[in-house]
């Protein structure tokens, strides 16, 4: 009689037992409200105030993120946020990857453009 080697009788379509379930567990489906929260407007006077607050420091600190929350009447993760997504926007803009040139030229240190040795030639 033709014998197998062992491989053959442990696949996923052999009725050996496995070491688990085969079969995906699907994801438990949430609604529009469970999944996120609505976007957050800020009024023409909060995002003044965190703009303000951005120009003088761009990372805020626990503490000034508590007092500045309770300032505009808003959640500290909003405020953190606001922060987070401001540092990408600008980030994103410039293109610069290296995040102590980004900390200098936000204050106002740094700002360095370069040119192409073809740009050199044709203004001479």
């Amino acid at each position: 009689p033709l014998v197998w080697p062992a491989w053959v009788y442990c696949t996923r379509y052999s009725d050996r037992p496995s070491s688990g379930p085969r079969t995906r567990k699907l994801k438990k489906k949430k609604t529009e409200k469970e999944d996120k929260r609505p976007r957050t407007a800020f009024t023409a006077e909060q995002l003044q105030r965190l703009k303000a607050e951005f120009q003088a420091n761009r990372y805020i600190t626990e503490q000034r993120r508590q007092s500045l929350a309770q300032e505009l009447s808003l959640n500290e993760s909003q405020i953190k946020i606001w922060f987070q997504n401001k540092r990408a926007k600008i980030k994103k803009a410039t293109g610069i990857k290296n995040g102590l040139a980004l900390h200098l030229m936000a204050q106002g240190l740094y700002n360095h453009s370069t040119t192409t040795v073809q740009d050199k030639e044709e203004s001479e």
